[in-house]
């Protein structure tokens, strides 16, 4: 991403945050915390206000993290003073990433935060299903085969229904098409949702989550790619007053936060349109606008009440309400916010007497539903009446991790910057768990800062903080969320630990504020830094290397290191050792257990213990795994860490990894090389994986690829991507075949397309658009030229090389290629053609040049057996080539 994006979208993050009114508790996504605290000022007070003029309330659906319409989100949310949200089908855990190491599960959690980083620059909220991304697919039927039906209906109509969308937007058609199988998955969802949300007979599980039928009003679909469908234009060049920023712009820097995608965008200026297709609702395909034939007033919440006396008393009170908040905003001063103080009371008054008439005996599901929208306006209005009288909070942690049976310090601050005291400021820590609430009350004064000192009382039993969706294994692809409270399913993460909640009055209104309990430190070069309160367990347990290729022939012990850290405030004692473990398979027979070997930490300490692993003494190919356990003098066990996904756009946020060494036993030769040099390609492993089988791999930094002798090398492989990740690559691209030409070996694994764009290959060679690739990771695989030195030397690759393999077989295969080229495999995708740009060799000079889209990224890491023989043999080139120096 440009600099100039990167920091602009940073400026709107902030900015953004400020806009959104705080939720309450419980309403299904947390406080706002890691900026630093503030009143919010006139942007809080000018967004709350437009919030409280128009009731208009959009759900766009969508398959994966980047799917999303960006500017319609922003034109609603931002630009109407409406509510947005975008439901995505997944996390994203099947692509790649173009940021860091992260792939799979904390792949997902990378994706939820940058959707979430995003949202916050668009204005809208986010919410998923329990699906997990298993990859690309080319049917609808093979995505339904992963992800039940019923399954993704459910959950996207838990959505439509928690949300109370007027219009859903299905980013994707209803109906299966050319496309990725996931992305039909999605429309035929969003349609089928959009449906079976407002009947009554459908979902009756549901009922127990307090969530009866919702039936939104209108149907579209995205027509980004699609123009000629197109029955509505929507202009998203109008410049947005308070940022002096047009819609576009915003929505652009919005998607310029999904940086693992590569998804930076340059923020243009001029005429912009978002484009969608009528499907149906509303007013039909003449419909001039989204929300054409939608009662988009406040009073418009009341039109489903039965009781036709309460449906008017409610109607009443809603329109005084966006009466006065209209009143308010024609007439707003950032030089006088507190004049905004009488008109925002006001709204919140009328506010509250209509909640007084929905919370009456007998009321229906039209009047719970009701309320609870009308619920999140009085937060809107709250948050706005608290930043026009100047108030701001905070919630300070002593420090970022706490355990079970310790006690956490908290400090709360109020500060009241406006011209009138606040009479009593009740306040309190609302643990998310079973924990204690504890609190105070102080009257505070016109200018004065309060401060509570607050001591609370952790459980010993106390859960680690980790995401709800990771709280039980997998079920092939969808996670089991079973266990989480109804109200967090669907959403990004679980509520934080520990929230502070405020509660006082201005101008006669009750006002309730709450923040989310940090920890904040200075630091000399950055300044402030916030962190997330993170409750984790008395010892993290982790084990390198997580996976072992341990060739058959091998017979000598394996050390694995064993990290052990502290996270108590007291000395701790106990053992470490590990056992065979029989999840998910029954270990191979033969593999001992590893004695314990005693410890101690003193409070926050770390240490590293080895332990050594000794092959059975017939060792046969297959998978056998270890599980490695910390057990306290005390008798309590802990046998995994909880490390945290961390990128400087997102917060922290913890992952599971069990303490677990997985072994795959197979048959390996290595060639014999004294020097293989790497390039490291995006979230790419491989070469820490091949050293620990006995490759000589060393990686290649941009002063080497630059000005280094590469001729020293027997071979050089360049990462997936690493002509995206690393500049120098490109520039040094005519040094690397002129190694080649001299004798060397060039294995280049997947890039993308402007590999090709720019002519960095000796001989010309092509991929698609869309590009080639095999999706069925147990698609046949047909050796074109079986007695090449590919298949047989150093091992002799077979049938079972192809076993094993995960998610996919490769992509960006070459599609059309030169004839110096030789292909030499065949493989197709069920029902698909036959490819053969999965892997080209090529003479150039004296050596050997290698193109490969197969998926070594994801297979060395799998330890899967034939990618490790097949690399092997690709190595061994090196000596045909006349490299082997």
């Amino acid at each position: 991403m440009p600099r100039t994006v990167r920091a602009l979208a940073a400026l709107l993050l902030l900015l953004a945050a400020a806009f959104a009114a705080p939720p309450r508790a419980g309403a299904g996504a947390a406080p706002p915390a890691l900026e630093p605290p503030g009143t919010g000022g006139f942007p809080v007070v000018e967004r709350a206000l437009a919030r409280l003029t128009t009731h208009q309330r959009l759900l766009v659906v969508g398959a994966h993290p980047d799917d999303e319409d960006t500017q319609l989100l922003t034109l609603v949310a931002r630009g109407r003073g409406g509510e947005a949200a975008y439901l995505s089908l997944s996390r994203g855990e099947g692509g790649q990433n173009l940021i860091g190491p992260e792939l799979g599960v904390e792949l997902g959690i990378l994706r939820s935060r940058e959707l979430l980083a995003a949202r916050a620059i668009d204005g809208g909220r986010q919410f998923f299903t329990r699906a997990y991304d298993f990859g690309y697919t080319r049917s609808l039927e093979e995505t339904l085969a992963r992800w039940p039906r019923q399954v993704l209906l459910e959950d996207v109509v838990r959505v439509v229904r928690r949300f109370k969308p007027q219009v859903v937007v299905s980013v994707f058609r209803g109906t299966p098409h050319p496309n990725h199988g996931q992305h039909q998955a999605a429309g035929v969802m969003a349609h089928e949702g959009y449906r079976a949300a407002g009947d009554p007979a459908a979902m009756p599980q549901l009922l127990a989550e307090g969530l009866p039928p919702w039936r939104p009003r209108a149907l579209y679909r995205s027509t980004g790619f699609d123009r000629e469908a197109t029955t509505l234009t929507l202009e998203t060049g109008v410049t947005d007053w308070l940022t002096g920023r047009s819609i576009f712009q915003l929505a652009m820097a919005s998607r310029s936060e999904h940086r693992s995608q590569d998804m930076g965008r340059l923020l243009d200026l001029g005429p912009r349109q978002a484009r969608v297709a009528w499907v149906e609702g509303g007013e039909g395909a003449a419909a001039k606008d989204l929300f054409a034939g939608v009662d988009t007033r406040l009073q418009g919440i009341a039109a489903g009440i039965a009781n036709a006396a309460r449906r008017e008393r409610v109607a009443a009170h809603l329109a005084a309400a966006e009466e006065a908040a209209a009143r308010t905003r024609a007439e707003l001063n950032p030089a006088r916010l507190s004049a905004a103080v009488p008109g925002l009371a006001a709204a919140l008054g009328h506010l509250r007497a209509a909640q007084a008439e929905l919370e009456g005996a007998g009321a229906g599901d039209a009047e719970r539903q009701a309320a609870e929208l009308v619920a999140e306006k009085a937060a809107i209005a709250e948050a706005g009446l608290a930043a026009a009288a100047g108030i701001a909070v905070e919630a300070a942690a002593a420090r970022e991790t706490v355990t079970g049976g310790e006690e956490l310090k908290v400090q709360l601050a109020l500060w009241n910057s406006g011209a009138e005291p606040l009479a009593a400021v009740n306040v309190a820590l609302v643990p998310a768990a079973e924990w204690p609430v504890v609190g105070g009350v102080k009257a505070v004064a016109a200018g004065e800062l309060a401060t509570f000192d607050l001591a609370l009382p952790v459980p010993a039993g106390a859960e680690p903080t980790l995401p709800y969706f990771l709280r039980a294994t997998l079920r092939d692809a969808l996670y089991d969320w079973s266990g989480a409270p109804a109200e967090v399913r669907g959403e990004p993460f679980e509520p934080p630990p520990l929230v502070a909640r405020f509660d006082f009055e201005i101008a006669g209104q009750p006002v309730t504020l709450e923040r989310e309990v940090v920890y904040r430190v200075g630091d000399q070069a950055r300044g402030e830094i916030r962190r997330p309160l993170r409750v984790v367990p008395a010892v993290e347990v982790t084990v390198e290397p997580g996976l072992i290729l341990w060739p058959i022939d091998q017979r000598a012990p394996r050390t694995v290191e064993v990290t052990l850290v502290s996270r108590a405030a007291v000395p701790l004692e106990g053992e470490v050792g590990a056992r065979p473990d029989p999840v998910p398979r029954p270990p191979a027979p033969g593999w001992p257990p590893v004695p314990p070997r005693p410890f101690t930490l003193a409070p926050g300490e770390r240490q590293t213990v080895a332990l050594q692993l000794a092959p059975p003494v017939k060792l046969a190919p297959g998978r056998s795994a270890y599980a490695v356990e910390a057990v306290l003098a005390d008798g309590r066990r802990f046998a995994a860490a909880l490390p945290l996904v961390e990128h400087e756009h997102v917060p922290p946020t913890p992952t599971l990894r069990p303490a677990r060494v997985e072994i795959s036993a197979a048959e390996l030769a290595l060639p014999r090389l004294q020097r293989v040099g790497y390039v490291r390609g995006a979230s790419d492993r491989v070469p820490e994986f091949l050293r620990a089988v006995g490759l000589p791999i060393e990686l290649l930094a941009a002063e080497e690829l630059a000005a280094g002798d590469l001729g020293g090398y027997d071979a050089i492989v360049v990462g997936s991507r690493a002509y995206e990740t690393e500049p120098a690559l490109a520039r040094a691209n005519a040094r690397l075949l002129d190694y080649v030409r001299q004798g060397g070996l060039l294995v280049v694994q997947y890039q993308q397309y402007a590999f090709v764009e720019g002519k960095l290959t000796p001989y010309p060679l092509e991929i698609a658009r869309p590009h080639d690739r095999v999706t069925d990771e147990n698609a046949p695989v047909v050796p074109l030229v079986p007695d090449h030195p590919v298949f047989t030397t150093p091992n002799r690759l077979g049938p079972a090389d192809w076993e094993g393999w995960v998610q996919e077989r490769g992509l960006y295969f070459a599609n059309t290629w030169d004839p110096a080229y030789t292909p030499l495999l065949a493989m197709a995708d069920p029902g698909g053609p036959e490819l053969r740009g999965g892997l080209l060799v090529a003479p150039l000079g004296e050596g050997t040049y290698v193109y490969t889209g197969l998926a070594f990224f994801r297979q060395i890491p799998a330890g899967v057996p034939g990618a490790y023989r097949l690399l092997a043999n690709l190595l061994a080139l090196a000596d045909r080539a006349g490299a082997g120096r």
